[in-house]
């Protein structure tokens, strides 16, 4: 395991006496490392570099503590600069062009942005932060093409791209690192047994209501009802493409493993990974990840998505 300490006079390679690197979807990667090195002293804005045979984190000091006896230092990656509110509107858009516009003005470096294919009509977004934004908009294009594309931190680079072409290579199972697992399955949330979508124009008085059912999952769940406004300009085959959609997108149950094991840096957040416990070998997307450790021995906690 390497930790470097990059700055504007030149690199330094610290020891590291213990670390925790945490990775989730719905944040920015973090870092926090423990060294006993008193001479190179890590500043707010330094960049850090993780490696082991790998890039595994690159990213910015934003703290530093010191107790005498050694220095704990805590680093972000780029998402942290996504985490600051604005009040934007985006026209005829596409996620990704949304996505490549935000890291443009905030200086940032980007990696593959992979084409999601969507154009949004409209998308007002006040007082929420750019990492909000483009999650609103990956999100409605997936409820338009049933298409889920993740932005992660790659060492360094915003990268936009599908579960299936952002794997680690990494099988779970008891044979090599998991030590423990948990496995939930659950309708409470994003799932929904009637879709529902309000057509409206005050100023004609037009008004149509338009509605699918997945009826077997009613019965077993009860009605789950999803509501959407939609424009009124819609056509019918619009309407329909979009219900279709949607029941595939948030028809059915959602699965997930918790699982821990012997720290592997490879699975970190976004990433997708099989998982092989009970019975069968799972399809996993790495929704959360927690590495931590000293004296070069690490665990991790996943938290998984079945896809």
């Amino acid at each position: 395991m390497r930790l470097t300490l990059i700055r504007q006079n030149g690199t330094a390679e610290l020891p590291v006496s213990a670390l925790r690197l945490q990775t989730s979807l719905n944040g920015a990667g973090i870092l926090e490392w423990e060294t006993p090195e008193r001479i190179v002293r890590p500043e707010e804005g330094d960049a850090v570099r993780l490696e082991e045979e790998r890039g595994i984190f690159y990213g910015y000091v934003f703290r530093v503590e010191d107790n005498g006896r050694r220095l704990r230092v805590l680093c972000y990656d780029q998402i942290k600069y996504l985490l600051y509110k604005d009040t934007r509107q985006f026209v005829n858009r596409t996620a990704d062009s949304i996505l490549t516009e935000l890291i443009r003005e905030r200086q940032l470096k980007a990696g593959k942005v992979a084409a999601t294919g969507v154009t949004l009509p409209s998308r007002l977004y006040e007082n929420q932060t750019l990492l909000s934004m483009v999650q609103d908009a990956l999100e409605e294009t997936f409820r338009v093409s049933g298409q889920r594309f993740w932005l992660i931190d790659q060492f360094g680079s915003l990268t936009l791209d599908k579960t299936e072409n952002l794997q680690s290579g990494v099988l779970l199972c008891g044979e090599n690192q998991l030590t423990g697992w948990s496995r939930s399955s659950d309708i409470d949330g994003a799932t929904y047994t009637r879709f529902q979508l309000l057509q409206e124009d005050r100023r004609s008085g037009f008004r149509r209501v338009t509605e699918a059912e997945n009826a077997e999952q009613r019965k077993k769940w009860g009605v789950l009802q999803y509501f959407e406004r939609v424009d009124h300009s819609w056509s019918e085959v619009q309407v329909r493409a979009r219900l279709q959609a949607l029941q595939q997108s948030y028809g059915g149950r959602r699965q997930s493993f918790l699982v821990e094991g012997l720290g592997d840096f490879r699975c970190l957040a976004g990433r997708g990974a099989l998982c092989q416990v009970a019975e069968g070998t799972e399809s996993c997307l790495i929704e959360e990840s927690e590495i931590e450790g000293e004296g070069g021995v690490y665990r991790m906690r996943l938290k998984l998505r079945m896809v």
